[in-house]
Formats: C-alpha cells, sequence, structure tokens
C-alpha cells in the first residue's frame, strides 16, 4: 500500500463512527428491554440491520454502491437514527456527542472523497494537474 492509497484521517474517523454505531446500538439493545432473551434479539436485530444496509448499499466495495447524494443522505439518516435510540436508551448528552460527532465525520469524508455532483455519478476526486 502506498501512502497515496493509505487511509487518511477522515477515513479513519469515518471507521470509527461505524464502530461507535455499533457500539451505540448494543448499548440500546442491552438498555432498553428486561429480559436477557429480549436484549439479546434487540442487539442481534439492531446491528443485523445495520451491517445489512451499510454493506449493501455504503460500503466502499458494496457491488450496489449509492451514488454520493444519496449514500451521504441515507449514511446521515442511519447515524441520525442511532442518535435518536441512543437517546431513548439514556443518557441524553451521550446522544448529542454521538450525533454531532459522527454526522460531521461523516460528512466531511464524503465531501472530500467525492464531489456531490448533481447527476449521481460517483467521481474521484483527482489533482487538478490530472485533470
Amino acid at each position: 500500500m502506498t501512502s497515496a492509497e493509505s487511509p487518511g484521517a477522515l477515513e479513519i474517523g469515518v471507521f470509527l463512527a461505524e464502530l461507535a454505531m455499533l457500539a451505540a446500538l448494543v448499548h440500546v439493545g442491552i438498555a432498553l428491554p428486561d429480559s436477557v432473551i429480549g436484549r439479546v434479539v434487540l442487539v442481534v436485530v439492531l446491528v443485523g440491520v445495520f451491517v445489512a444496509v451499510w454493506g449493501r448499499w455504503l460500503a466502499p466495495r458494496a457491488r450496489r454502491r449509492l451514488p454520493p447524494r444519496p449514500g451521504l443522505v441515507l449514511k446521515v439518516v442511519l447515524f441520525a437514527i442511532g442518535a435518536a435510540l441512543l437517546a431513548w436508551a439514556g443518557p441524553l448528552y451521550l446522544a448529542i456527542v454521538f450525533l454531532v460527532v459522527t454526522e460531521a465525520v461523516v460528512v466531511a469524508a464524503e465531501v472530500r472523497r467525492r464531489p456531490l455532483r448533481g447527476d449521481g455519478l460517483a467521481t474521484e476526486r483527482r489533482p487538478l494537474r490530472d485533470r
């Protein structure tokens, strides 16, 4: 892997945001139900849905990756739902911090990675000398 291919700070931040989302979903699944079976089921369902959606439409190597704008909208919605669930399970301040940090990192990385063109095409940014 060359330095041009190595992940930057924003890409690492997005990966950490994804891990934080998984941790938040596990927290919600453990905090809300009263029974152990309910906790296990809720954790599996929440994490499973997130992983399925991310892997199908948002992962860098997804076969059916969404174009930049719809992909960014879906990411923002997923993290907002995660924050809402986290706020429901408590504490509220943690949900607010989660929402602000994850949304900022995800939006910044997506805008830096690919311009959000109106035609819906996923294009990579190239240096001006290569255009």
